[in-house]
């Protein structure tokens, strides 16, 4: 029998266990005056007593509360300090993108295309919002059960007008100046959005490393293969789109996404900025009931449960680059 949490805030009915994060432990809740079901966000009680956690929790509340679009997870409601934090989040029935990606494998072309595009629109209101993501990946896009993308889990983001020290976000991700220990920027995650587009489209991620010093040199050195090598079907167009946006030289991407969606479309040949959505269908199995699977280094993912877990994320004040991995290790993240 799952514990129930201490404290479900006044007006909520938790349901069951969904899952957890690095900060909070992640409800099926239902809303007592209408039914309605959310995703309840309760903060772990050693997050309330680490200063790195707590803030990352207060973040997301805050962040999330201020956005509102179609391709961004909704908060309803929250609260984001005290023993009675909680945040409300509608319920995405699809599961999340990452174990779209591992349940389904390469993507009908369509589908992937539509994917990116929804999570490029939710990334460009948060940007428009002055919100920084910082750590854009598949397992930060949830899906509705009609398929639609949302980007969620605000937790490592930021407001740009605010000056943030710490480096964070996940390795298979990360822009190469957040390794070198530049600031997070606009064109950060961009660069994120690329590499999860690439992901995507082609079912395959363009940099790979079982540590994160490897990570860090592949994604300052390396260059990954042409997407078409991957998929063949992709336009020379799209893919030139895709590997622009992850340029090593910031100032060869797009310096922001809406430039991305504007070349994106135009490689796609529509001439105009309201395309509608192309439905995705939602995961099923252990996706769509909210189990964990963690994606694996040369992935996207396994569903052997030991397997090994995405590269570190690098949040607040961990450990320097080598402790950090073996830090992560230890946490099976």
């Amino acid at each position: 029998m799952e514990t129930p949490p201490h404290h479900v805030p006044d007006g909520y009915e938790v349901v069951q266990r969904l899952g957890a994060g690095q900060t909070a432990i992640v409800w099926l809740a239902r809303v007592e005056s209408g039914g309605q079901r959310v995703a309840l966000k309760l903060p772990k009680p050693e997050a309330l007593a680490q200063p790195v956690l707590r803030r990352m929790f207060e973040n997301e509340v805050q962040i999330t509360l201020k956005l509102q679009h179609a391709n961004v997870v909704r908060a309803f409601d929250g609260r984001p300090t005290g023993v009675g934090a909680f945040l409300a989040l509608e319920f995405c029935e699809g599961g999340t993108l990452d174990l779209l990606l591992l349940e389904r494998g390469k993507l009908p072309l369509v589908q992937a295309l539509a994917l990116v595009r929804d999570v490029a629109h939710g990334l460009e209101h948060a940007h428009d919002r002055s919100v920084l993501h910082r750590d854009v990946k598949p397992a930060n896009v949830f899906l509705s059960d009609t398929g639609t993308a949302k980007l969620g889990d605000f937790g490592t983001g930021t407001f740009s007008t605010e000056t943030a020290e710490e480096r964070v976000g996940t390795a298979f991700y990360m822009a190469p100046e957040i390794f070198a220990g530049g600031a997070a920027s606009v064109r950060s995650d961009v660069y994120s959005l690329g590499v999860l587009a690439y992901e995507v489209l082609s079912g395959k991620r363009p940099f790979l490393g079982d540590s994160y010093d490897a990570l860090m040199v592949a994604h300052m050195t390396a260059l990954p293969r042409d997407l078409r090598q991957h998929r063949p079907d992709i336009g020379t167009q799209v893919s030139k789109v895709v590997m622009r946006a992850m340029s090593r030289d910031a100032s060869k991407r797009y310096q922001d996404v809406r430039a991305f969606l504007e070349a994106y479309r135009a490689a796609l040949g529509e001439t105009s900025a309201g395309t509608a959505n192309t439905p995705v269908a939602p995961a099923t199995g252990r996706a769509a009931r909210g189990q964990t699977v963690t994606p694996a280094p040369d992935g996207p993912a396994t569903p052997d449960g030991d397997a090994r877990p995405e590269a570190p994320p690098a949040v607040g004040d961990a450990p320097k680059r080598r402790g950090l991995f073996a830090l992560w290790r230890r946490r099976g993240r």
